[in-house]
């Protein structure tokens, strides 16, 4: 049986943000990319959670830091050998982001 795939809504948009993750907290490096108001790609060789699992984002704005819950929609890890080749890491999708993250994300 083939897993669900997920749609994106709204289109994503080219940029790069600094990000923070975990599951229980946000200690974990990565570089938020493919951003809209509704998810992020998460750049990242590692930890590569599967997907459903629920992680805490914080994202490194211009003057403060935001912090939301997301969905991990899909992950991907990738060998060492190809990595300049394909993108590690996982789409997450947000859950209830604050309207301040969400105007943030929308200006950049």
């Amino acid at each position: 049986m083939k897993p669900e795939r997920y749609k994106r809504v709204e289109e994503r948009k080219f940029r790069r943000v600094a990000v923070r993750f975990g599951a229980e907290k946000a200690e974990h490096r990565a570089m938020g990319i493919q951003i809209s108001s509704r998810g992020m790609f998460l750049s990242t060789n590692h930890p590569i959670y599967a997907a459903g699992s629920k992680l805490i984002i914080e994202i490194q704005g211009p003057n403060n830091i935001f912090t939301v819950v997301a969905t991990v929609r899909h992950s991907k890890k990738v060998p060492p050998q190809i990595v300049q080749h394909d993108r590690p890491g996982m789409g997450v999708e947000f859950i209830d982001p604050p309207p301040e993250l969400r105007d943030y994300l929308a200006s950049l």
